[in-house]
């Protein structure tokens, strides 16, 4: 440090002032020591190193390095001469002391003149000192005035500074000043002490252990199911052992069919994380609570939970057919040739959305397709229309025309399907009504004839086109008086002037039933054989009459 340079004046009247404590005979003071106790002029001393006046010689050689005691050397600075010593506490030397306490003082003062002196405490070891205390023991012939900090107590002529604590390697300075009262030597002593303290840390750590999960809130039945399993070490200890479970409710599974998983973290250090993922599957709509476990061998353990709604979408159709005609006692839906329309309305009843959404008609073996709505159409002999996407609710209807060439009932089985949606179905039948042309025919011969003769009537009933097969054939032959009837082909039965032949269950088209019986004319006169002939959708008879002269 830079202490404050003393005139050449000042330097001749001073006496000389050593570090260390010297066993010299005490030279007489007129003055009072500034660490006497009180205003009494009586010194109380303790059990401290020695000091005493002497009289001035030339400052003492360093030692040799290593050897014990205070060392010494001087120096020159701004004119002044200074004497520094040094020493280690508590040994003497620095290489095994745990303090160095280096004092510098100037070699000469002025008598009555004020001037200062340095203390440095210093910590040698790499550790914290703690109840470090400098002492100092100065001769009676020096006054203090102040000193920087102030000493903490002043007991017997000795000042007590209580450091404290000093950190390792850490440097603290006391400045002290005052002045000579007398003529003489100054002797300041000064010595350091400290208590030494054995310290082992013992580190104190927490085990704790997160685990987060994720999945999405919500998705479809038949995709996959992420999972996402985070295990973080967030406490201050080592996790060894660490295992992830996740144990799958009823409705899920991994993509293997496994209902839980495991997963081996191992060890993590504080703050280390590890990620894991798998799929999961849904066999069924619903929401799913999903939680998982993290455990580890210190026995701390977390547990996290997701939710995920799995949701479908559910497709339905029905067929619309035309409302139903009635003719000559027939449902019907449409003649032969005439077009018709059916329509379908395909509609999502489930709760995800219906993607790509097809309806697909076979056209029936026998119709003719025109057009069809909403840009459906006919290949391969299948109307298809892509109705898109359906939201849940929504519907769609679709129509397709068609025409027959021939009567009968037609059905149809339409399909739909969209993305993640079970197939629907849905039949309906069209009827197609032909018209009926039946042609009955009658002959007889010979004719004329005369009473007593016979002639032969032969019936016809033809199934001459329409389209459909005549069913429930009735023929009935009704004989006038002039003719009486007599044997009839096929069955037919004879009741008064009656015949009448059983009933045909079918006639297809263009088919012919031939029936013969015989007549006898018993008077003269224009005889009429009448023929009524009915069908399950003719009840009204269509009658044919045949004309024979009995003379």
């Amino acid at each position: 440090m830079q202490l404050k340079p003393l005139s050449l004046m000042a330097m001749l009247g001073a006496a000389l002032v050593i570090t260390g404590c010297c066993s010299t005979t005490t030279a007489k003071s007129s003055g009072r020591s500034s660490y006497s106790s009180g205003s009494a002029s009586k010194t109380t001393r303790t059990p401290a190193p020695a000091v005493q006046a002497e009289a001035p010689r030339p400052a003492p050689a360093a030692p040799r390095p290593g050897g014990y005691g205070p060392s010494h050397s001087t120096f020159e600075e701004g004119g002044i001469k200074y004497v520094k010593g040094s020493m280690g506490f508590p040994t003497g030397l620095r290489e095994s002391s745990g303090i160095l306490l280096e004092k510098v003082v100037p070699a000469e003062v002025l008598l009555g003149k004020p001037f200062s002196y340095e203390y440095k405490v210093i910590n040698l070891t790499d550790y914290a000192l703690t109840d470090v205390m400098v002492m100092d023991k100065v001769t009676d012939n020096f006054r203090t005035s102040d000193s920087s900090p102030k000493a903490d107590s002043v007991s017997g002529g000795i000042a007590t500074w209580k450091i404290g604590q000093l950190g390792p390697r850490e440097t603290k300075t006391i400045k002290v000043t005052g002045s000579a009262s007398s003529e003489g030597t100054i002797t300041t002593c000064g010595w350091a002490t400290y208590s030494p303290i054995l310290c082992e840390p013992i580190r104190v750590v927490k085990p704790a252990i997160e685990l987060a999960k994720t999945m999405p809130a919500q998705v479809t039945q038949c995709d996959p199911i992420p999972v996402k399993l985070v295990v973080r070490n967030n406490g201050s200890s080592t996790l060894t052992a660490v295992k992830v479970t996740d144990t799958l409710p009823s409705g899920l599974t991994t993509d293997a069919g496994q209902s839980s998983v495991s997963f081996d973290a191992g060890t993590l250090t504080p703050g280390q994380s590890k990620e894991f993922t798998f799929n999961a599957k849904a066999a069924r709509t619903g929401s799913f609570d999903n939680p998982a476990k993290a455990t580890s061998a210190q026995g701390v353990e977390a547990e996290a939970k997701a939710s995920v709604k799995v949701v479908k979408p559910a497709l339905t159709i029905a067929c619309m057919t035309p409302p139903k005609k009635e003719n000559l006692g027939l449902s019907y839906t449409e003649f032969i040739g005439r077009p018709f329309e059916v329509c379908f309305e395909v509609k999502n009843t489930g709760d995800a959305a219906s993607a790509s959404t097809v309806v697909s008609l076979p056209v029936p073996s026998g119709l003719t397709f025109r057009s069809a709505t909403e840009g459906g159409a006919n290949s391969g002999g299948t109307v298809t229309w892509n109705v898109g996407s359906l939201a849940p609710g929504a519907s769609k209807k679709v129509c397709a025309t068609f025409s027959a060439a021939a009567g009968g009932n037609y059905a149809f089985n339409a399909t739909t399907r969209g993305a993640c949606a079970d197939p629907a179905n849905t039949s309906c039948s069209v009827f197609i009504q032909g018209v009926n042309a039946i042609l009955v025919e009658v002959v007889d011969s010979p004719d004329p004839i005369q009473v007593g003769e016979e002639t032969t009537y032969t019936i016809k009933v033809t199934n001459q086109g329409g389209g459909l097969d005549l069913e429930q054939i009735g023929i009935k032959a009704t004989f006038p008086d002039e003719v009486t009837p007599g044997t009839a082909s096929n069955g037919g039965s004879v009741s008064g002037q009656t015949v009448t032949w059983p009933t045909v269950a079918n006639l297809a088209l263009n088919q012919t039933l031939t029936y013969t019986v015989k007549g006898k004319g018993v008077k003269q006169g224009d005889a009429r054989l009448k023929v009524d002939v009915t069908t399950r959708l003719r009840t009204t008879p269509i009658t044919e009459l045949e004309s024979t002269t009995v003379y």
